[in-house]
């Protein structure tokens, strides 16, 4: 398990995974790309996954091809993912769809690997809820564990590895994505004001991204204005 890091602030104790090389993601995507040659990803063009893959992939010698919509300005995280090696296909009529599509065809004519969006496979969540559940261990219980909600796979494992908190998901990604998805009972789905591709106007007090973690920290310190009355665990993913 990669060591996990804790700080608090606010009277919230928050995991600082934007500390790990890749993020949250990178306690899980080397069980995902191991052995491979190439991965392909196909994601939003302000997503954390994809500079995840990049970072990981330079550290693996993999090569990595990542298929965004069309844009004529690159978000910093795609100039991000250029640095660390990253190929980048930008996909004109760019609908996740045809996104998706570009990416797997490609994958598939040149015998690599691709992932789905949020990496939402069983290898990738057995290894993540092993590492939640010895993060518990060591720092819990907590009453609730908050965090930024993608594609879900992040709420629905953490909802496994800290089965007796309630997980406080802040949509920051597609809200009818999510809406469709089955989530066990202790997950409880809260709306954001921003939208995906918009960054936070307010600030952590930590390193956070602008277009993810950030907004779930905000709508945390407005709901609990009141004062922190109970054991609270915010999970910072990049």
């Amino acid at each position: 398990m990669l060591e996990p890091i804790f700080e608090r602030y606010n009277g919230v104790t928050v995991l600082r995974d934007d500390l790990l090389p890749g993020g949250s993601k990178s306690r899980f995507l080397p069980y995902l790309i191991k052995g491979a040659k190439e991965v392909v990803f196909g994601g939003p063009f302000c997503g954390g996954a994809p500079l995840c893959l990049a970072v990981l992939g330079k550290s693996l010698g993999i090569k990595i091809t990542l298929f965004y919509a069309k844009r004529k300005v690159l978000h910093r995280n795609q100039k991000v993912a250029l640095e660390h090696g990253a190929t980048i296909y930008q996909v004109p009529y760019g609908y996740m769809t045809n996104v998706q599509s570009k990416a797997r065809r490609y994958a598939q004519d040149h015998g690599a690997l691709f992932l789905p969006l949020g990496f939402d496979v069983p290898q990738a969540s057995d290894p993540f809820i092993n590492d939640m559940k010895e993060i518990n261990k060591r720092k819990g219980p907590f009453d609730e564990v908050w965090v930024a909600c993608g594609s879900g796979m992040l709420a629905r494992c953490l909802a496994y590895g800290f089965p007796e908190a309630k997980i406080k998901a802040v949509v920051v990604g597609l809200n009818s994505r999510n809406q469709k998805q089955s989530f066990p009972d202790n997950v409880e789905l809260i709306d954001c004001k921003y939208r995906f591709d918009q960054d936070c106007k307010s600030k952590p007090p930590f390193v956070s991204s602008e277009n993810y973690d950030a907004k779930a920290w905000e709508v945390l310190m407005e709901t609990k204005k009141g004062g922190i009355h109970n054991n609270i665990l915010f999970w910072n993913v990049l």
